[in-house]
């Protein structure tokens, strides 16, 4: 019965991420990648509950769970950082100061999440091919 809720959870963040991957960069891609870090992180937790009943493959999915939570909140971070930066830069401009470094580190977070987004798939496809409970 554990096997088989964990089984299920992992095939909701399969779905999310086959979704994510799908889109677009842009708005709608980063909020189907947070989804899919939301449910992410309950099949972490799942798996780390399970790992008593179900052993070392629970524990594996665990550990590849936190490996894409921590890649997937990077993003995460990244997409709000930008939010914050737009809105930082928008009260300066309104003031009449430079905005030229917002600008400057609203480019590195646009790296730092095109950079988390090139890693998934690679990331992704080593947890398929090793997932399983």
């Amino acid at each position: 019965m554990i096997a088989k809720a964990v089984r299920k959870d992992l095939a909701k963040v399969t779905r999310l991420i086959t979704h994510a991957l799908d889109l677009p960069p842009g708005h709608e891609r980063d909020v189907a990648l947070h989804e899919a870090r939301k449910k992410a992180k309950r099949t972490r937790y799942a798996a780390e509950a399970a790992v008593p009943a179900l052993g070392a493959p629970a524990g594996s999915l665990a550990k590849s769970m936190k490996s894409l939570t921590s890649l997937l909140g990077d993003h995460q971070d990244s997409v709000m950082a930008r939010h914050a930066l737009r809105e930082f830069a928008a009260v300066a401009h309104a003031a009449g100061e430079s905005t030229f470094t917002y600008g400057l580190l609203y480019g590195r977070e646009e790296r730092r999440a095109a950079a988390a987004e090139a890693e998934l798939p690679g990331l992704w496809a080593k947890i398929k091919s090793g997932a399983s409970v």
